[in-house]
């Protein structure tokens, strides 16, 4: 898949309530891609699935898939200049992975929006996440921004989703998480099967530079399995698993990691000295 080029422009961080709903609604997928005054709408007749994602983004289709990948709709729309804006909807189960997948394409460097929960854009492009949604504009033809803007505006609209991003984003201390650092990870996080569903953010602390992460299964079971799964990794000796809350382990690959349980999530501090450790332990805690 074509990769634009964005410039960049730094917009103040959103913060969003931790008691994030999914309150995405069904589209009926006609509905998806509305009509646009002076231009032709061409809906692609196929709709891509997990089966044959391949065939139209071959080399990407194995990342859309490691986030519950479900559907993509396609359009394209022409003026009488022959100008064209080709469409991608992709969905995905939910927003938390739609914000996955996503997460792995933007950066800070980017020009972002604030279509829909938010997006990203440059003169020939324009993309933007709403609700289980994620919505790729690309244009062929000079200076079509203005364009781009409002035809994602009136699909932001068609697609009528709840626009929040995942309330997890706002469990991270804000003292030196670095900008729009923020991912999710799915799927074997650190590279580990067992550690999966994970949030994780890059920090800098004067000199330090250090990854927080929460880990937020389905269940307060599933993560107590993955925290066993972790210790037993790095062969904690069971006498010294007390019930606590906090562990200090080394990671053989990853160094000194700082573990602390809270209910159903698992919080981790990797790459950082001990009294910073100690310091954003109890930022996390104080969250």
């Amino acid at each position: 898949m074509n990769r634009a080029v964005f410039t960049k422009k730094i917009i103040p961080a959103i913060l969003f309530s931790v008691a994030f709903i999914n309150l995405s609604r069904a589209v009926n997928p006609g509905e998806m891609f509305p009509k646009m005054d002076g231009w032709e709408l061409k809906k692609g007749e196929l709709v891509y699935t997990p089966d044959n994602l391949w065939d139209i983004i071959n080399g990407a289709a194995d990342a859309y898939l490691s986030y519950d990948f479900q559907k993509l709709y396609t359009a394209e729309y022409v003026d009488n200049q022959d100008r064209r804006i080709r469409a991608y909807i992709f969905e995905h189960s939910n927003p938390t992975n739609t914000f996955g997948i996503y997460s792995q394409e933007r950066s800070e460097d980017y020009e972002f929006n604030d279509t829909g929960a938010q997006g990203f854009k440059s003169g020939d492009a324009y993309y933007f996440i709403s609700g289980p949604y994620y919505v790729q504009l690309t244009a062929s033809g000079s200076d079509m921004s203005d364009q781009l803007e409002r035809l994602a505006q009136q699909m932001e609209k068609s697609l009528n989703q709840n626009n929040a991003l995942p309330g997890e984003l706002n469990m991270f201390p804000e003292k030196g998480k670095v900008k729009l650092s923020e991912k999710y990870i799915a799927t074997s996080f650190l590279g580990y099967g067992f550690l999966h569903s994970a949030f994780v953010a890059n920090y800098r602390n004067g000199d330090n530079t250090f990854q927080i992460f929460i880990v937020n299964p389905e269940n307060a079971e599933e993560t107590g399995n993955i925290l066993n799964s972790y210790l037993d990794f790095v062969k904690l000796p069971e006498d010294q698993r007390d019930n606590s809350d906090v562990y200090k382990i080394k990671d053989p690959y990853n160094g000194q990691v700082l573990l602390y349980r809270h209910g159903k999530y698992l919080f981790g501090i990797m790459g950082a000295d001990d009294k910073t450790q100690e310091e954003y332990l109890q930022l996390l805690q104080k969250k």
